[in-house]
Order: structure tokens, then sequence, then C-alpha cells
């Protein structure tokens, strides 16, 4: 990747998103607040997998006013990666962002971006993400967020360099580095398998030598959506989890069934022994071999992996 001038970055921001018209609001607004907006002028893509709500009209009419470029893209192929596939061909930027639509932007993000790719050192990179406000200071959500996991949350120290997997809701990659992925892998992630879209993304680049950098600047805040905090989203969230990476890596009956017996046994010392944070995580990996080994039996069908940029797919409109 060639050293990038303030003149040269070039930034395309893909936003996938299904039937969640006030929180995709709520994210186009702050990033309508970003600092140096006018002089990044970064491309804005709300990629619309068939949601039923008023998304493309709204997004449509916020357009008129909105003080960089923002467009809605309707993809018809199912699922988070197909919609971010899709806008990818769109996009006209060098560096493609990718943000959740339930993520708000710190109002420096822009910049930090651009920062983060100034010195030319990554060309993937994840940012942080944090608890929105005021759950951010409720001892109660805190707790519960501790416990299940199931609300994104990814901050290391600053002075951390390197990460080893990527967490979907606040990631940034050079246009060449996506097309010689591929892609993302549409059969994973919300809307198809459910999960692990990102974790595969990252395996793929790190599996090609790309070293993957840590921005910690480049900060969203993610929502905290009450359901997730509960032991039955927990439960599935890990099904969901085991039947997605079944298909990134097809185990055995017999390593499946070794993995579940592992975990029982470590839920069952950790419950004696009082420790919950273990414990927790015994029990999730319970669900999450319960779910791979049911992909297993279910014999899903492996299909073929994402297409790169000049791939043939379906085509989807523009509004």
């Amino acid at each position: 990747m060639q050293h990038m001038t303030p003149q040269s970055f070039r930034l395309a921001i893909i936003i996938p998103t299904k039937n969640r018209l006030v929180v995709l609001t709520q994210l186009l607004e702050s990033i309508s607040r970003l600092t140096e907006l006018d002089t990044i002028r970064p491309q804005v893509i709300v990629a619309d997998n068939n949601s039923a709500d008023d998304t493309c009209h709204a997004v449509g009419s916020m357009a008129k006013r909105f003080p960089t470029h923002i467009e809605v893209l309707k993809v018809a192929r199912p699922g988070k990666s197909a919609a971010i596939n899709e806008a990818a061909k769109f996009a006209s930027g060098g560096v493609l962002a990718f943000l959740d639509d339930d993520v708000v932007v710190d109002k420096t993000w822009l910049a930090a971006v651009r920062d983060f790719f100034r010195n030319a050192e990554y060309q993937v990179g994840q940012g942080v993400i944090r608890l929105a406000t005021p759950e951010h200071h409720d001892p109660e959500v805190l707790t519960l967020v501790e416990r299940y996991r199931t609300i994104p949350r990814l901050e290391h120290q600053p002075n951390l360099k390197t990460l080893h997997s990527l967490n979907g809701a606040n990631v940034f990659v050079s246009r060449d580095v996506f097309d010689r992925v591929g892609g993302f892998d549409e059969r994973l992630g919300p809307g198809a398998s459910g999960t692990s879209e990102d974790v595969d993304f990252a395996r793929r680049v790190t599996g090609l030598g790309i070293t993957i950098g840590y921005a910690p600047r480049a900060v969203v805040y993610h929502r905290v959506d009450r359901h997730r905090l509960t032991e039955e989203y927990f439960k599935a969230s890990h099904r969901r989890q085991g039947a997605s990476r079944f298909l990134i890596r097809r185990h055995s009956s017999a390593t499946i069934c070794l993995n579940l017996v592992r975990a029982a046994a470590q839920y069952g010392f950790y419950t004696a022994s009082g420790r919950e944070r273990e414990r927790y995580r015994s029990k999730g990996r319970i669900y999450h071999y319960l779910g791979m080994l049911a992909a297993k039996q279910n014999h899903i069908d492996r299909r073929p992996p994402a297409k790169t940029k000049d791939g043939a797919n379906p085509p989807s409109s523009r509004r």
C-alpha cells in the first residue's frame, strides 16, 4: 500500500443494515458530526439487505442534507456478508471501513482512521468498541455484559500494535487487501449462519501474511440491547457460533464430541469452585459444540466462498 497523503486518502464507509432504521439513523447522525468530515469527505454506503421498514426512503431523504455523499444500495441476497460484498463493488475509496448499524462513532473516528493509514504500516485495522452511555456506567449492565459477552466490547492498551482477529463492528481495510482476500464469506454472519464472518475474514487476511493493526484512537460506541443480556440469547448466540465455525473448518464428530465432553467437565469444575467467568466461558463452549454437532448432523452444505470484486453475483439495485 502506497503512502497516503491527505489528498490521496479516499474512504468509503459501508454500513450493512436490515430493519433497524432507528439505530441506523443515530449512526448516520454521528457520522454527520465527525470532525474533518468536510476535509476527508468519505463516501457513505448504506447496504440495505431487504429491509421491510422505511430505511430506503429515510436515508434518501437524509442524503439531501447530509454533509458528505451518502447513498442506499438495495441488496437482494440475504445476509450481512452479501450486503457488504455488494456495497464494496460500488465503493470508490482506496480504503473501506465497515461499521455495524448499532454503533455510533466518536467525533474523531474519521481522522483516526485516516491517520492509521497515513504511514502505510498496516493495511487492515481494528478500532475500539466501547459500550454506549448511559449503560457504560450502569453496574447491573456491566455485570451482565461481563457474564454473557454477547455485546461487542473491544479495547486494549494503547501501546498494543497488532491483533490476530477482527470484530466487524469497527473494521477498516485497504481495497487491495479486500480484493485479495475475496471479500466476506456469504455463508457466514447475520442473515446466514449467524456469526463469525469477521473471524473468518481475519483468518484469511493473516493467512496471506498480512498483519492486522490496532487503532486505539478509532472509537465507536455500541448500543446495549437488553435482550442480548439473557440466558436465552447467550445460548442461541453460542449455538450460532458453533454452526458458523463448522462451516469454516469442518471437524469430525469425534473431535466435536471430545471437545463437548471437555467443556462439560470444565463447566462442572468451575461451577463447584464458584468461578463465574470461567463457568460461563465453559457453558458457552458447551452450546458452541452442540451447535457445531447439530450443523454436522444436519449436513449443512458447503457453498462456494465469497466471490471477489470481479465475480459474478446476482444484480442489486441502487437507490
